[in-house]
């Protein structure tokens, strides 16, 4: 089974550019699929979905996605502390996970970690980076 650590950014993405994460990463991944959120990002979706503006009506939409997500994968929320990146990181690294992420910087992060990572590209296709 696959274990995919999803990040904050990559949730949003499913609103801001239409972005369809079921087919997406049964289109890149054969077999099963087990999501991964961390409780800092389902925090981090929170927060911004009690503000105003597109990225609070893209974290409302990510977060009401969730049950169309649980539906089609086995989704699982780990708890965490402290800064989520950095939370990330060190959980992908410990535990061979792979990293689902648009958030450039910590995809650099990641990679200079050697944590395996899928992000978005062409606004439209998730791919292996």
């Amino acid at each position: 089974m696959e274990k995919i650590l999803v990040d904050t950014n990559l949730l949003l993405a499913q609103f801001e550019y239409r972005l369809d994460i079921v087919s997406e990463l049964r289109r890149i991944i054969l077999g099963p699929v087990e999501l991964l959120i961390s409780s800092g990002t389902m925090g981090e979706l929170a927060s911004l979905a009690g503000r105003q503006g597109r990225r609070a009506v893209a974290a409302r939409f990510a977060l009401q996605s969730l049950p169309h997500l649980k539906k089609a994968f086995d989704v699982k929320v780990v708890p965490s502390s402290g800064d989520v990146d950095g939370w990330i990181i060190k959980h992908a690294r410990e535990n061979k996970v792979c990293v689902a992420t648009n958030d450039v910087p910590l995809r650099r992060r990641l990679a200079a970690s050697k944590v395996r990572t899928i992000a978005l590209k062409g606004k439209s296709k998730l791919e292996f980076v």
